[in-house]
């Protein structure tokens, strides 16, 4: 069983929306996936619960919670589980990474999640584990999006060739429980989700 994670050290970096997102394209590519919320507002929650379909089963645990959760995924017959990692908390997004098998960070093309970076950066340097950048809700064609790269580069860890931009398919799809790929199968949003989750899926196997 995999585990991978969304960290990020600041809230509105793209964690639920990606957590969510990843596992239902993980899904239709014949995983049985679980995701994990463990951050406090439960968003990726409040989306399954608007979900008509019963998979990808979504469980709520806090840090303290973390190891039965994962205990259980297994149990169950899961081959990858998806954990939402909290913001604003140090101790338990240690945790979730030391028990993931990779761990990416969600960053805007922002001042604001750019100076977030080297505490998510040192996270996974304590745990000893692999990470990468991923650039979300990015703006179209934005040059923010080179700029951010280019700032990225300084970390050494592998940034997602393809970033998440902003659309309203997103908003849309969350709101009725559903993802992009469910959503508008044949857009450009759902097309960035497979070409993230092929990413993270090559990554595994390496």
């Amino acid at each position: 069983m995999n585990v991978i994670a969304f960290l990020s050290q600041k809230g509105g970096s793209g964690k639920t929306t990606l957590s969510v997102h990843t596992a239902v394209a993980a899904e239709a590519s014949g995983e049985r996936v679980c995701v994990i919320d463990a951050d406090p507002q439960e968003s990726a929650t409040a989306w399954a619960n608007a979900r008509e379909a019963q998979t990808p089963i979504v469980a709520t645990a806090q840090a303290g919670d973390l190891e039965a959760a994962l205990k259980a995924a297994k149990d169950e017959g899961m081959s990858l589980v998806v954990v939402d990692s909290p913001p604003h908390a140090a101790p338990a997004a240690s945790q979730i990474a030391r028990r993931s098998e990779l761990v990416l960070i969600p960053v805007r093309p922002s001042a604001f999640d750019l100076a977030a970076v080297p505490a998510a950066v040192e996270i996974i340097r304590a745990a000893k584990v692999r990470g990468a950048f991923i650039l979300s809700a990015c703006p179209f064609r934005a040059p923010e999006i080179g700029e951010t790269r280019a700032a990225l580069e300084a970390y050494g860890l592998p940034i997602v060739p393809h970033e998440i931009i902003d659309r309203r398919a997103f908003s849309r799809a969350v709101t009725t429980g559903s993802a992009v790929t469910e959503f508008e199968s044949d857009g450009k949003a759902a097309e960035e989700i497979r070409a993230l989750w092929a990413w993270i899926k090559d990554t595994l196997k390496r």
